[in-house]
């Protein structure tokens, strides 16, 4: 149990870690659509750190480490379920504000390379975000009264 709590958290406290890391990005995305946003070399390593735990938790847990919690527990079925989707809230909004409002307002002279790279971060946080969605779910779906096992 302890092992899966653990990896549990990790996945959370990491999804913390890069939306808290990530909203001036966010707020820059939303203040000023079109610019291309700098590349700061520490802050792109450090989410992809993130990222990784992130996704070395989820996988490790996924393969090797069964849900050790089952239902009936209605209370928390409806929490962790409503946490699983409250939990991509801030990938979906991330893909809007980008996909929406940057992109299309994007000059010609952007760097490619640069927007590539970025591309590819947020693709793989969307992921891992999605992943601890689904992690949060199956907690919930074990925690339900008819629940098979």
């Amino acid at each position: 149990m302890a092992v899966y709590l653990a990896l549990l958290g990790v996945q959370v406290i990491g999804a913390l870690a890069f939306i808290w890391k990530e909203l001036s990005s966010f707020n820059q995305l939303l203040e000023t659509p079109g610019e291309q946003i700098p590349f700061i070399p520490y802050d792109d390593l450090t989410s992809i750190g993130i990222l990784l735990v992130m996704q070395v938790a989820y996988w490790y847990r996924l393969r090797r480490i069964p849900i050790p919690f089952q239902g009936p527990r209605q209370i928390q079925s409806h929490l962790f379920l409503f946490l699983g989707r409250l939990s991509f809230i801030f990938g979906g909004a991330l893909f809007s504000v980008v996909f929406f409002r940057h992109l299309p307002a994007l000059d010609s002279d952007v760097d490619v390379l640069l927007m590539t790279g970025h591309a590819l971060l947020l693709g793989g946080a969307l992921f891992a975000l999605f992943c601890l969605s689904l992690e949060l779910e199956r907690l919930g779906h074990a925690l339900e009264a008819n629940h098979p096992g």
